[in-house]
């Protein structure tokens, strides 16, 4: 059913471009890409679809996303591979055994060398089969069978090439036909190959009941019991001249021939048609050694490199690899011919060669054909193409785009300076004189009314009279709006629609003013390339892909990988070439899309599902066959291989457990650091442009905690932290306990300094009492000694008159000894040291020559008493008491200017 699948779509290849080869899409494969040796002998695919082939350094394996090598510990050069239930069986110079993945998803060898009785002369294994229960290995002198682990030996024979036919291995013995190998080693000659005999046979290719059988020159076909020439004459003069290699049919009519000079032979068995794919359209060498076909696509082994053709491709691509063509801005196919406007001039292309148009040199935008002329708009003017060059129409200025209008034989052009009326009929130029810009675009509103995009910036909307001989009025629309990118002008399902800053406008024509198109909302940042009966054609300005939709039920994405990154960006164009067919321009050439087996394919399409060959530690590699554990040191780096087998999409994961995760996968590895511990799963899956693929593969796995967080450790931190619970409340308790007596101590220090101030109170109240009282009794004992010395005064100024003057002086001798008493300084002296207790014994440290009514006359000074109020108390005269003060002042040595009784309440 595949190969039926591929036939039809080969098959529409040589229909769909019937002047110039279009190719498949071709992905190189380069030896700097998959870091091996540049020489590839044969190449195969497992059921998975992962590639492998033969490589002069080791065997490689391709999943889709990342090339490995795997040399063999000799360093031979590996001849052959074929996969087989889990295993990769290789043929090199004296070894042959098997590669096998173990848990671990690393690569295996295992010689099955030691199993032979006898030893190898030379030889080496160019071919293995398998067949039945065992695997046949061949090389040019013999053929090994392996079976239950032995190793034997079926047939010494010089053999080219083995198959199975009608259930029978089948062998081409060197120069002497085909026969069947029986299991005693016996040869059986099939019936009728006379014409076989002295031929070198290379490749066999068995379907059904006909056997198609390669030499070096020539393709035969055994059929029905008889061996005869290929009937088409032309395909074995390109085999004999290129010299055959392999043979692989595909579908019922297809044949691809791999030669050593020319690439691939691509025969239509039915009408004959032979296509080459060759260094010239894309493969990097022309010598294919081997070839498999995978999911639609061709896979070759060649001298140098490995090339992947997507035969199953809606896509064909014409390719100039010689630059001249350069970048293509638009295609027109007429009178049987196509013609492209490239940035380098207006190329004739047909018959696998690309001829410039006479003339036509340089940049050229567009093609259009009207009432059955070829015009061309070009950097240099604008020109009619007519017998093979270019007839100018206006050479002054280059022009963007010439429209047919509603006025019969009425053209109007955009050029660089305006818009020109152009009538073929006449042979006439017009300017609208009213345009004075570069005009990039036209578009009919009406009959009558213009629409016109600026080169650089800006949209028009232009009014022309009945005749288009003038402009009636020249409106810039939405000026104030514009911002950063040009607008651009189209016409969608007849209504005037603007692209202005990537969102989506219509003119409302009652209104005079955009207002946004709602219809076309989701489709900002695209820009329309075509609108036809089967719907429109849009480019992404985010990814450069293409998507097509019909508004109902079918939206169709074009990937930029799947253009092979050749569209011109910025300036892709799509021309419809027939119901289903459409053109695309690209910078080297054109591709050519057919949208309703395009449409079909995807609708079927199935997409590979994503396999996982690896899970990496900082340390070691895990096993696969159960739910990897992962120590926590070597979770810090983790490393997942993944492939997806016949990519037909981005491979993309989704990490799900402690931390989330999600991205693309590139080059097959994906590195997570630092993760968390804890579960995990990794979800992978494959994201074709038209979404996600339902196959879905996980991977579980656990990143075990630090050993700081292990559950001896949690023991321990249990155990500490018990410890630590202990300690810490022992300690508050004791610190409670301190604090309890701090505060005893500092309740009963609060308590005693209270008592202490209250004491120092009262002590302060007694002792402010006892200055008072002595202060009292002072001024008392001086106000009683003044009236006395007052009463001893008069009596002195009337003792004359006194009869009795014994009588007299007895009384003046009481009132001195009152005045003059020693009790009232007792008492006074022991009222003051009760308030100045250390003040005598102060003083007289300082000042020992001090007498005793010094330290009376100092005592009443410390008192504040003036010396008025002393005299009464020592029984002098005021006079005497300054003359007292003044004796006192020489002893303390103080100047006349310090008062006295300030220097006693300051110092003592």
């Amino acid at each position: 059913m595949k190969h039926l699948y591929l036939s039809v779509i080969l098959t529409f290849i040589f229909f769909t471009a019937p002047d110039q080869q279009l190719t498949p899409p071709i992905q190189n494969h380069s030896s700097v890409e998959y870091e091996g040796a540049s020489q590839n002998w044969a190449i195969s695919s497992d059921d998975q679809g992962i590639i492998y082939a033969a490589n002069n350094q080791g065997l490689l394996s391709y999943d889709g996303q990342r090339w490995e090598l795997f040399p063999l510990k000799n360093g031979a050069v590996i001849r052959s591979v074929l996969p087989h239930q889990g295993r990769i069986y290789t043929g090199s110079y004296q070894e042959f055994g098997y590669w096998k993945r173990n848990e671990k998803g690393e690569m295996n060898y295992t010689s099955l060398m030691s199993l032979l009785k006898d030893p190898l002369e030379s030889e080496e294994f160019w071919e293995i089969l398998a067949f039945k229960n065992a695997i046949y290995f061949r090389s040019f002198g013999a053929i090994y069978k392996y079976e239950n682990e032995k190793i034997e030996v079926v047939k010494n024979v010089g053999v080219n090439k083995m198959t199975v036919y009608k259930d029978r291995l089948l062998i081409a013995v060197s120069k002497k036909g085909l026969f069947y190998l029986e299991q005693d080693g016996t040869l059986e000659p099939i019936e009728n190959q006379e014409m076989l005999n002295g031929k070198r046979v290379l490749d066999l290719e068995v379907d059904g009941n006909e056997i198609l059988i390669g030499t070096r020159d020539q393709l035969f076909i055994y059929k029905n019991g008889k061996c005869n020439t290929y009937p088409h004459t032309e395909l074995n003069i390109q085999l004999a001249e290129h010299e055959f290699n392999h043979i692989l049919k595909v579908g019922d009519k297809q044949l691809l021939l791999a030669t050593v000079r020319n690439g691939v032979l691509h025969h239509e068995m039915e009408t004959g048609k032979t296509s080459t794919y060759n260094r010239e359209n894309g493969l990097q060498n022309n010598t294919v050694l081997g070839m498999t076909s995978v999911n639609g696509k061709l896979w070759l082994a060649l001298d140098d490199g490995i090339d992947e053709l997507h035969l199953n491709s809606s896509i064909r691509f014409y390719t100039d690899h010689t630059g001249e063509l350069g970048a293509v801005y638009d295609l027109a196919r007429y009178h049987q011919k196509l013609y492209a406007a490239s940035n380098t001039g207006v190329y004739q292309i047909q018959d696998h060669t690309v001829d410039l148009v006479k003339g036509a040199q340089g940049h050229s935008w567009n093609l259009e054909i009207l009432d059955n002329q070829l015009y061309s708009n070009h950097n240099s003017g604008t020109f009619r193409i007519k017998d093979g060059q270019m007839v100018p129409i206006d050479s002054r200025t280059g022009s963007f785009q010439i429209l047919k209008s509603a006025i019969k034989n009425k053209y109007l052009i955009g050029n660089y300076t305006g818009i020109s009326i152009y009538e073929p009929s006449e042979d006439s130029l017009v300017n609208l004189e009213r345009v004075r810009f570069p005009v990039k675009k036209l578009l009919f509103e009406d009959p009558h009314t213009l629409w016109a995009e600026h080169a650089n910036e800006g949209i028009y909307r232009i009014g022309l009279n009945q005749e288009y001989s003038e402009a009636t009025f020249v409106t810039r629309i939405g000026a104030e709006e514009e911002v950063g990118h040009r607008p651009k002008i189209f016409s969608i399902n007849k209504q005037i629609a603007i692209l202005k800053n990537q969102k989506w406008y219509r003119y409302n024509k009652f209104k005079d003013r955009l207002e946004r198109f709602p219809e076309l909302e989701e489709f900002e940042n695209h820009e329309l390339l075509l609108e036809d009966e089967n719907g429109y054609w849009f480019s992404n300005k985010n990814d450069n892909s293409l998507l097509f939709t019909n508004f109902r039920n079918t939206r169709l994405k074009i990937g930029f990988e799947e253009l092979d990154h050749r569209t011109v960006i910025d300036n892709e164009k799509i021309v419809k070439a027939a119901d289903s067919l459409y053109y695309l321009t690209l910078k080297d050439g054109f591709a050519q899309i057919d949208l309703q087996e395009m449409i079909s394919f995807r609708k079927n399409e199935q997409i590979a599902a994503p396999i996982v060959k690896g899970l990496i530690g900082k340390e070691e590699r895990y096993d696969l066959s159960t739910v990897p554990t992962i120590p926590f040191e070597n979770g810090r780096k983790l490393t997942i291989l993944a492939g997806l087998p016949g990519a037909n999409g981005q491979l993309h994961y989704q990490l799900k457990g402690d931390e989330n995760l999600e991205g693309t996968i590139n080059n097959g590895s994906i590195i997570f650091q630092n993760l968390s511990q804890g579960g995990y799963q990794l979800r992978l899956f494959a994201l074709s442009p038209q979404g996600i693929s339902s196959a879905v593969t996980t991977l579980d796995f656990v990143v075990e905690a630090p050993w700081y967080l292990s559950l001896p450790m949690k023991f321990v931190y249990i155990i500490l932290l018990l410890g630590i619970t202990g300690i810490i409340y022992l300690m508050n308790k004791r610190k409670l306990q301190k604090h309890r007596e701090f505060l005893e101590q500092k309740l009963e220090k609060e308590h005693q300094e209270r008592i202490e101030r209250l004491e120092r109170k009262r002590l302060e109240d007694e002792i402010m009492l006892k200055r008072k009282e002595l202060a009292n009794t002072t001024m008392m004992a001086a106000k009683k000694n003044e009236v006395l010395m007052d009463i001893q005064g008069e009596l002195n100024k009337d003792k004359d008159k006194f009869s009795n003057q014994y009588r007299l002086k007895h009384i003046m001798t009481k009132i001195n000894k009152a005045i003059k008493s020693k009790d009232e300084w007792q008492v006074f002296e022991t009222n003051f040291k009760e308030v100045h207790e250390d003040f005598s014994k102060d003083l007289l440290e300082r000042f020992p020559n001090l007498t005793g009514k010094d330290i009376k006359l100092c005592s009443y000074l410390k008192m504040n008493l003036t010396s008025k109020e002393i005299a009464p108390l020592m029984g002098k005269s005021v006079r005497g008491v300054e003359v007292h003060r003044y004796r006192l002042r020489k002893k303390l040595k103080l100047d006349s200017e310090e008062n006295l009784s300030n220097y006693f309440i300051k110092n003592f």
